[in-house]
């Protein structure tokens, strides 16, 4: 049988394309390599964490689409301002209203310049639509984001954390087990810090502290690797696509000869 053949063969009996690839490769079929991809939304807006209905923009409103790996993004109460903050993406160097949450294009020790997007946590009021204090600047939040299958890496990226344990994270496995936990150091303004941790399928971020009337703003980002299938475990569906093509070889045909 041909490659051609085998490949309309395991057509017919439904076989898709990523399966096809393994079985014409034979015995030496390997696993694809993972791929680190940015959980950042690469669009500004806001993120639904469960506060109702979200803020007013020039342009409507309507939540941002978190894309395949985030399941759910939920807003807890804050330790340090006792409310529960609103979360968006920004784009470092530009400047957005949403209700009364402004984002200035240029905001006190928050912007690395860098065009980046980031997620930015906006502290509020209980009411969850009046700004706490600096009319959205001031970027603290406790955030549980669950994904949709345990990440074999998740990098976390922290920016502008400047008071010491004022940032904390914990990981959580698929069975709900903490698998990690810490807390970020306190930086230059503009520091950038970076986590690495394995297997988590949720996390808790405890973003900045309140300390008066201002606080110490922390943005974040993260970039996820999903597990991929074990290599022997791709060589053994390679292996029957392979029999199934050939057992179609034996099938008798249906009308008789003619």
């Amino acid at each position: 049988m041909t490659k051609n053949s085998l490949i309309r063969s395991l057509q017919k009996i439904g076989y898709v394309a990523p399966m096809l690839a393994a079985s014409v490769m034979g015995v030496g079929a390997i696993a694809p390599e993972a791929e680190a991809n940015s959980l950042v939304p690469q669009k500004e807006g806001e993120v639904n964490v469960g506060l109702g209905a979200c803020l007013p923009t020039p342009d409507g409103c309507s939540y941002l689409n978190l894309g395949p790996l985030i399941e759910s993004v939920v807003s807890l109460k804050d330790s340090s301002t006792n409310t529960k903050s609103r979360l968006f993406v920004d784009q470092s160097g530009t400047a957005n209203k949403y209700g009364g949450v402004r984002f200035k294009s240029t905001d006190i020790g928050t912007s690395d310049g860098s065009g980046d997007y980031w997620f930015r946590p906006a502290a509020m009021k209980a009411d969850g639509e009046t700004t706490l204090v600096e009319k959205g600047q001031l970027e603290v939040g406790t955030f549980l984001f669950t994904f949709t299958q345990a990440l074999s890496d998740l990098t976390v990226n922290w920016f502008d954390t400047e008071r010491q344990g004022g940032t904390r994270y914990t990981a959580f496995d698929l069975n709900g087990n903490e698998v990690a936990a810490g807390t970020i150091a306190a930086g230059s303004n503009n520091n950038v810090q970076e986590t690495t941790l394995t297997g988590v399928k949720s996390i808790l971020l405890n973003l900045g502290e309140r300390h008066g009337g201002t606080g110490d703003g922390v943005n974040f980002q993260l970039d996820g690797v999903a597990a991929v299938p074990e290599p022997g475990l791709m060589m053994g569906l390679g292996a029957f696509a392979v029999a199934g093509g050939f057992g179609l070889r034996k099938r008798p045909s249906d009308s008789p000869s003619a």
